[in-house]
């Protein structure tokens, strides 16, 4: 029986009726099977504002195949607009709450099944979760990239204008250059064109097979991507006549598909969290060696910014998703089944790579491994990552002393200060999950040593996280945080700091009998919050190393 049928059919079930009456709904309405549009817009983000009209499209298909569609909101904290801030700690955390509302709104109001909208870096990945939780009919249809602005014939990215910061007090371009940037980034709505966390989120869960085929590309807003949401809310009521849920769509292999894709495409790091999350739920084995197996033997076939030239739009009209997995070839389970009714294989062997420079082949790939590198070591017991290719070539050797700090604000400060050397290797700690807390981006700190032409000089090392928009030899989520107690927390000015992304290492270069010392010495800092869900995240949040969730 129908969650629907339970919630408002039969005489029993007047007063529940009478409710929905009164928001408008007719009785034949509520005789219909109830569909969930599950919608993120906000009007004060680019990636949400557009997305009154695709519910609308999504809604109208949902009538035309015979279901009535109930709309309601999720949130979005947005990251861009919280970058290098107070306000970012609140972000990351931000997730387990979208799951919940979901979750919540679904089961609280007798849903049968649910098309999801969601557009932003944590609310993808809150949604699938919720999506698995629930074990309902499900189709997600992200909310898509916006095309690249354009200044002076510069395409432009959420990079170049974090960057050009660290330009204009170089002298490099001007404060009105700087103005273009923030006035061009964003031609139509949409998120920012780069492999943005939002963005490989959203392949990713086209390569689950969550989503229509093609449709996580689709520049936002666009004619295609209204007509991608009707398809979408016509194939849900078919999903719900079939009962195919997520729980008989995904498994192990379905999370290896969607990780290669994410490697080949350059994808951020931020997937390291939001898969071993989305795996949890649905009940799937993911953690930080199946990242770096993967890894291993996984292309990297699309340099999409900040690793290359190209953006997801033109990922999109270079083939998309399914052209990147036709070329992964042999490494992509075919059998698997998607929200499309068709099998993996079906949707590939329809798919062609239209532009052989954004998507290369797998005999000539960007380079031979996947963009997601696993390192351990002395400084990292439990594991770090790194996005190799956005590393020069020239630093994936590096040795060099520490120049700590207690959070990313000090340390943009002593990097526009010029008070960081070449050579040296900045540590940020107590910006972990616990110690933040809430996981801020580290995209000012990064976008600060590029702007000031230190990213082929100064290592980043953070027990926080970065955006998909950031760039450089940055290496983060080191594990255990320093709230934790982990070797981080024990680093001292001038300690020698080894790493090695050929092998994988990332090491403290000090005597264990020193690091004893000093762990006897070391004296915790003191919680940023007293009150609040930012507290009750602190205490329940487990480490980096296993998706930063919380006990659900």
């Amino acid at each position: 029986m129908r969650n629907s049928v339970k919630q408002f059919h039969g005489v029993d079930r007047a007063p529940q009726r009478s409710w929905a009456k009164g928001a408008g709904f007719i009785h034949e309405e509520l005789e219909r099977p109830l569909i969930g549009v599950v919608n993120c817009y906000q009007d004060f983000a680019p990636e949400n504002a557009h997305l009154r009209i695709v519910a609308d499209a999504v809604k109208t298909g949902i009538r035309m195949a015979g279901g009535t569609p109930f709309e309601f909101n999720a949130f979005h904290v947005t990251d861009g607009e919280a970058e290098a801030g107070d306000s970012m700690r609140y972000v990351l955390p931000s997730r387990e709450i979208v799951a919940d509302l979901v979750e919540l709104m679904a089961k609280g109001h007798g849903m049968d099944a649910l098309v999801m909208l969601p557009c932003g870096d944590k609310v993808v990945p809150g949604m699938v979760m919720a999506a698995f939780r629930l074990d309902l009919p499900t189709i997600v249809l992200y909310g898509g990239p916006t095309l690249p602005g354009v200044y002076r014939g510069k395409k432009l990215y959420f990079e170049d204008v974090f960057e050009g910061v660290g330009q204009v007090k170089r002298g490099l371009i001007t404060e009105e250059d700087l103005r273009q940037y923030e006035d061009m980034l964003f031609p139509w709505p949409g998120a920012v064109s780069t492999a943005s966390t939002g963005n490989t989120m959203g392949m990713i869960t086209e390569a689950l097979g969550l989503s229509l085929p093609h449709t996580s590309t689709i520049p936002g807003a666009s004619n295609m991507q209204l007509r991608a949401a009707k398809y979408s809310g016509m194939r849900i009521l078919e999903l719900l006549n079939e009962q195919i849920t997520p729980s008989k769509l995904v498994n192990e292999a379905s999370f290896e598909n969607a990780i290669r894709v994410s490697m080949a495409v350059s994808g951020s790091l931020n997937q390291v969290l939001h898969v071993q999350a989305m795996a949890k739920e649905a009940g799937v084995e993911v953690n930080l060696d199946t990242f770096d197996r993967l890894s291993r033997n996984t292309p990297t076939l699309a340099a999409i910014s900040p690793s290359g030239p190209w953006g997801v739009t033109d990922l999109h009209f270079a083939g998309g998703v399914p052209a990147v997995m036709r070329e992964l070839g042999d490494l992509i389970d075919l059998d698997l089944p998607t929200v499309s009714g068709q099998t993996v294989g079906e949707i590939v062997s329809g798919a062609e790579v239209l532009n052989p420079e954004v998507i290369k082949p797998r005999s000539n790939p960007v380079q031979s491994e996947g963009a997601v590198f696993v390192l351990r070591g002395s400084l990292a017991p439990d594991g770090c990552v790194v996005k190799s290719s956005a590393v020069n070539a020239k630093m994936w050797r590096f040795t060099g002393p520490a120049r700590v700090f207690e959070n990313e604000e000090d340390a943009i400060e002593a990097i526009y200060g010029e008070k960081v050397q070449p050579g040296e290797a900045v540590v940020i700690r107590n910006e972990g999950p616990k110690g933040g807390p809430g996981m801020r981006e580290m995209l000012g700190a990064t976008a600060a040593l590029v702007g000031m032409g230190l990213d082929d000089s100064v290592m980043l090392v953070t027990d926080g996280r970065f955006s998909g928009a950031s760039r450089g030899p940055a290496v983060g989520y080191i594990s255990p945080e320093a709230a934790q107690g982990g070797p981080i927390g024990l680093v001292r000015e001038g300690d020698q700091i080894h790493i090695d992304l050929h092998e994988r290492v990332i090491n403290l270069e000090v005597s264990e009998e020193e690091l004893e010392n000093r762990r006897v010495q070391m004296v915790p800092q003191p919680s940023k919050v007293t009150r609040g869900y930012l507290k009750f995240y602190a205490e329940h949040v487990s480490s980096a190393a296993t998706g930063a969730t919380l006990p659900r």
